[in-house]
């Protein structure tokens, strides 16, 4: 078997080697440079040394995702069978994904099948590559990739091939009785997911554990839940007997989602409102009346999908939170997320810490939470954990600095009720 070899540029090669032998599964453009490749092309690597085999990605920043340290590693049906049996033998039997129909069964280069994602609701499996590239290798190989999840215990009964990632018109059923939408029961709620046209690939699974986590919460408690998608998190927290939910999302259709999700659980009307609105601009409208919840989630968008965004990421998350804030009742809990890759644990902390120090507030983080267990990270690829949950304790406000001495303070919210 002869392959193209890539040879690591000289001055990115000791640090690259280094990156690889911890598990670092991308190699960047700067590190190789040009790569006249088909997309998908298996490639070996060299630096000082052989490092593996991956394949290249000609149109990408990431020119090379790994597949194996072995450069003479074959990637064929029986490579990719073993490696999905492998990633859902991990999730067979697994407290956390006792009581659901729906996981994540392929987490791309984590289960070592980079830019690949498969999510399986209830025997149907919803396919998703990272890319032209990805999709030029894995694609020929999905029957093995399938019958290896089935090897490992996952049973698949259809699939919907959603295509490349952020494309269109690639999407495409098998004939099989999985879709385009597809019934799940998670915890007990149940939802049903649009595996063709629902955001990621029809539901968000990642966040699982943290719907959960916000359900013990949430007993008696008024809870709005922003960019609430078909009311994920609004759902489970009427589950687990909030007295109130408020769900906001700017897309009609996930809004009417949420509200029938909320009445297929047997939930009553009168305990939930579903609004269709740009989420700051309901924040701005709700503050200006004095309406406050006693738990507020804020689940948004990636405000930061490159590097190069991040700090007008960073920004945008300061203001989401400071507005959430101004409606967060004395000694609630603001609920901040962050699913970009880009933004950092310590970088959210640093946000919180900006949006008390702004409201005259005292935010204390009583606990941080990621992804769920079917969704696994590499220890030597940080970029894997891109989902960062904090829930952040309030207190009242205090004075500001300007107007201590003269004992003033901040007013305390309104808090009437609607």
């Amino acid at each position: 078997m002869t392959r193209p070899r890539l040879r690591l540029l000289p001055a990115h090669a000791a640090r690259v080697s280094r990156a690889v032998a911890l598990g670092h599964p991308w190699i960047y453009d700067r590190a190789v440079g040009a790569t006249p490749l088909p997309p998908g092309t298996v490639v070996e690597i060299h630096g000082d040394a052989p490092l593996g085999c991956g394949f290249v990605d000609p149109g990408s920043p990431i020119r090379v995702r790994m597949l194996a340290r072995d450069p003479a590693t074959r990637v064929d049906d029986g490579f990719c069978r073993a490696r999905a049996a492998a990633a859902a033998a991990r999730r067979r039997g697994h407290p956390a994904l006792a009581d659901t129909d729906a996981v994540r069964a392929i987490h791309g280069e984590n289960d070592a099948l980079p830019g690949l994602t498969i999510d399986v609701y209830a025997g149907t499996a919803v396919v998703v590559f990272d890319g032209g590239a990805a999709a030029a290798l894995w694609r020929p190989r999905l029957a093995a990739i399938l019958a290896g999840l089935g090897d490992g215990g996952l049973a698949i009964r259809a699939t919907w091939v959603r295509g490349v990632r952020g494309a269109r018109g690639h999407d495409e059923g098998d004939g099989g009785d999985g879709g385009p939408t597809v019934p799940i029961v998670e915890h007990g709620a149940r939802f049903t997911v649009d595996v063709r046209a629902g955001q990621k690939t029809g539901f968000f699974l990642d966040q699982r554990g943290n719907r959960a986590r916000i359900a013990a919460l949430a007993h008696g408690a008024r809870v709005l839940n922003l960019f609430a998608y078909t009311g994920g998190f609004s759902i489970a927290a009427g589950r687990a007997g909030a007295a109130a939910v408020t769900s906001v999302d700017i897309a009609p259709a996930a809004i009417a989602a949420a509200d029938r999700h909320w009445r297929d659980n047997g939930l009553p009307a009168e305990r939930h409102r579903a609004v269709a609105a740009d989420c700051f601009d309901f924040l701005t409208t709700a503050a200006g009346r004095g309406e406050r919840w006693d738990v507020v989630v804020v689940d948004p968008p990636s405000f930061a999908a490159s590097e190069a965004a991040r700090p007008a990421g960073l920004a945008a998350y300061q203001r989401l939170n400071l507005a959430a804030l101004a409606v967060t009742s004395p000694g609630g809990l603001l609920v901040a997320a962050s699913c970009s890759s880009h933004v950092t644990e310590p970088d959210l902390r640093g946000v919180l810490a900006e949006v008390g120090a702004a409201a005259g507030r005292g935010l204390v983080v009583v606990e941080a939470r990621g992804h769920d267990p079917d969704h696994p990270t590499l220890p030597g690829f940080p970029e894997g954990q891109y989902l960062k949950l904090l829930i952040a304790a309030t207190g009242r406000e205090i004075p500001r600095r300007s107007e201590r001495g003269r004992g003033h303070t901040q007013p305390a919210p309104n808090r009437r009720r609607r």
